[in-house]
C-alpha cells in the first residue's frame, strides 16, 4: 500500500474531530514540506476573509509568532495567508486567535476598538466535505 501511494503521489491525511491535520506537526522554524501539504489540505488557500487565492500562492504563518511569542510551528498553530494578507497582518497589527479548530482574524484597535473577531472559515472542500458526513452521521 505504502509503495502504490508514494509512486501515485498521494499523500494520505486524516483529521481529527475538530478538523486538525494529525501526525505532521514538528517543533522548528519553518513548517515542512508535509505540513504544508496538510495546511492545504486543511484550509483550501488563504483564509483571510473575502480572499481567493489558492494554496499554492500562500505562506504557513505562525498564528503564534515563533520568535517574539514563542510560537510552535505545528499545524494546528499554523494557517494559510497569501503573501499580501500575511504582510498585512504582520505590518498592520492584525493578529490571529485559535478556539480549538476555528481561526478569527482579530484586527487592530485602530480600526475596530472592540478588535470584534471575525471568522476564518477553511475553503478546503475535503473538509468541507468530512464535517457534513460527520453532522449528517
Amino acid at each position: 500500500m505504502d509503495r502504490h501511494v508514494c509512486e501515485a503521489g498521494i499523500l494520505p491525511i486524516r483529521f481529527d474531530h475538530d478538523g486538525q491535520v494529525l501526525n505532521v506537526g514538528r517543533e522548528q522554524r519553518l513548517f515542512t514540506t508535509v505540513q504544508r501539504i496538510a495546511l492545504a489540505a486543511r484550509d483550501g488557500g488563504c483564509r483571510f476573509p473575502g480572499c481567493d487565492r489558492p494554496p499554492s500562492w500562500c505562506e504557513a504563518h505562525h498564528i503564534d509568532e515563533w520568535a517574539r511569542d514563542g510560537g510552535r510551528t505545528d499545524v494546528a498553530d499554523g494557517i494559510l495567508l497569501c503573501r499580501h494578507h500575511h504582510l498585512l497582518i504582520h505590518n498592520n497589527r492584525w493578529r490571529i486567535k485559535r478556539d480549538r479548530a476555528t481561526y478569527f482574524l482579530i484586527p487592530p484597535r485602530e480600526r475596530d476598538p472592540n478588535q470584534t473577531p471575525i471568522p476564518m472559515p477553511p475553503k478546503s472542500l475535503a473538509l468541507a466535505d468530512l464535517q457534513r458526513r460527520r453532522r449528517a452521521g
